[in-house]
């Protein structure tokens, strides 16, 4: 075989022979400088017209070109074709037979050229995966390419012209976003939410998984490829304003707890639906369609409104049975109760729960755990609160309870427990030292904690809660402003002050009667008991307490609490 060393592409030997292909870059010059006298196709003076006219328009093409020609299938290609060869591969495979040229592949190549020399058809192929030996190893190389029958002068095919180009980056990244798309419809398929993209004004059903055809009633045959509307047409005066808001804007839209209905076999199925509609992207970024995310909460909803119910009803009860009560023993005794049998055992189950969900949860996180610890603290705290109030009121002589109590401790026990709604509002709490006093430490966590949880609740819209605990203790000269206090004993005078909407001074005594309330449940929540509870609280302890306030001004609530309960020894209470 004619060997390229040494050859000198300055000076081709045959350029007289080849003034139909001057030019063609390297491989022009490649061609004009190859001894083709010791190959099958001979030497250039014997060339057939066909294979010069060819051969010219091979190297002078922009485009990848490759011809086979003769028995031996001699191979010919232009500069376009050269960097598909690779840094160290075939090159300079001019001249060689196709065979000693692709060997890797000949079991693939040599039957398409013989059957386009054979039948004088061409073949075409797309992205068609032909993995070949350059840049040193055998790499994967996706090809669209087509094999063209050359005929000689004498009319009989004889070579075979090969149009190419390199089609790898172009797959590679098809069948990255091929994956992508599958992993996307997997997550899709086996989602326990229901999901559904709707493409275009008509709403085309794209992707479904089984779960929204559940909700609907509709399997994912019924609904791929369909308008949603035509499927489901009672639902589109509900929902289609919707969708077409979130064309519009190309803003997500979240409904929580959505009624919704739709017929289905005959019968109509309704409930509830937590909604996220989130625009669908083109490539582009625009957006051509809407992905919706439903979870049905049918089950949550009805217990919601049948505890709703309840409460409701309870709270008419509680009213109804107050008009006759009177502050006394056998009332505190029927609270405790009820207390302790209708309360202990939610309780008990948000306990009980939780250590199931933390043994279903195994592993967590520290902040996992953190939650975790919070709600077995917080529902400790409340079975211990509903026992204690039991044992309070079936105890002939209350002094039992009463200890030593460090209200710092109390104020610290109750940020713990309000922490999330603390940082949900933003708000500062803050306190300096507060005394220690002769007190029940139950009833001083109920009192703090109604005072904060009202400050917290209490707020206005724009502006950060700010709370401050503050306390001093009274002088005799201050003692004689309130002459329901007992001079003879010590008293603090405590002030939680609070930033929030504050109230007309007009209701300063009214706030403190039970199942009053100066706002409606709708603009905050609650049973109108707390602040009896807090009066009640003091009076047990000897104590009192009274409000300050202005529309707008925030609120200060004052506590008189006594340091001792031993200057009241004889007193019917505590």
């Amino acid at each position: 075989m004619y060997s390229f060393i040494d050859m000198d592409l300055r000076k081709p030997t045959n350029d007289q022979f080849f003034q139909f292909i001057q030019g063609g870059g390297e491989m022009g010059a490649l061609t004009r400088s190859f001894d083709w006298s010791a190959t099958s196709v001979g030497p250039p003076e014997q060339w057939q017209q066909s294979l010069r006219a060819t051969l010219g328009i091979v190297l002078h093409s922009a485009f990848p070109m490759f011809l086979f020609w003769g028995e031996d299938l001699i191979c010919f290609y232009n500069d376009a074709f050269r960097p598909s060869l690779g840094a160290d591969g075939k090159h300079p495979a001019l001249g060689k037979k196709g065979k000693e040229v692709w060997p890797e592949i000949w079991d693939f190549v040599d039957p398409l050229l013989k059957q386009v020399m054979t039948t004088g058809e061409p073949v075409w192929f797309e992205d068609q995966l032909v993995p070949f030996f350059r840049n040193g190893k055998i790499e994967d190389i996706y090809w669209t390419f087509s094999y063209s029958p050359v005929f000689d002068d004498s009319g009989r095919i004889n070579g075979v012209f090969v149009t190419c180009t390199e089609t790898t980056k172009k797959v590679l990244v098809f069948n990255q976003l091929h994956d992508s798309e599958r992993r996307f419809q997997n997550l899709v398929t086996d989602a326990t939410v229901g999901i559904i993209v709707l493409i275009g004004k008509d709403m085309i059903v794209e992707i479904v998984n089984d779960a929204y055809g559940q909700l609907i009633g509709r399997s994912r045959e019924d609904l791929l490829g369909k308008p949603l509307f035509s499927v489901i047409p009672e639902t589109e005066p509900y929902f289609r304003s919707i969708h077409d808001r979130v064309i519009a804007t190309g803003e997500p839209i979240f409904l929580n707890e959505h009624p919704y209905f739709v017929f289905a076999n005959g019968e109509k199925k309704e409930g509830f639906l937590n909604l996220v509609y989130q625009p669908y992207r083109g490539d582009a970024g625009d957006v051509h369609g809407v992905m919706i995310l439903c979870q049905d909460v049918t089950a949550q909803v009805a217990a919601k409104l049948k505890m709703e119910e309840i409460v409701d009803e309870r709270t008419r009860e509680l009213a109804t049975a107050n008009r006759h009560l009177q502050r006394s023993n056998a009332e505190l005794a029927q609270f405790a109760y009820i207390a302790s049998h209708d309360l202990q055992e939610p309780i008990r189950k948000v306990a009980t729960f939780t250590q199931m969900l933390e043994a279903e949860l195994g592993a967590t996180t520290d902040r996992q755990r953190n939650y975790l610890d919070k709600i077995k603290n917080a529902s400790s705290r409340m079975l211990l609160l509903i026992r204690d109030v039991l044992t309070f009121s079936q105890l002939s002589r209350d002094t039992d309870l009463v200890r030593p109590t460090d209200l710092g401790l109390v104020l610290d026990n109750i940020a713990d427990d309000l922490e999330l709604l603390i940082d949900q509002k933003h708000a500062t709490v803050s306190y300096g030292d507060l005394p220690v006093v002769e007190a029940v430490p139950l009833q001083m966590s109920q009192l703090f904690g109604n005072l904060i949880s009202n400050a917290l609740k209490f707020t206005r819209t724009d502006v950060a809660p700010v709370i401050s605990v503050s306390s001093r203790l009274l002088g005799k000269s201050a003692l004689k402003l309130y002459p329901m206090l007992d001079t003879r004993c010590a008293y603090h005078h405590l002030q939680v002050s609070d930033n929030g909407i504050g109230f007309d001074q007009h209701y300063a005594e009214q706030i403190f009667e039970i199942f009053q309330r100066l706002h409606g449940k709708k603009e905050f929540e609650g049973t109108g008991i707390g602040l009896a509870m807090c009066k009640k609280i003091l009076q047990n302890h000897h104590g009192h307490i009274y409000a300050t306030s202005g529309e707008g001004l925030g609120a200060t609530f004052h506590i008189l609490i006594p340091e001792n309960q031993s200057c009241f020894a004889n007193s019917s209470t505590l």
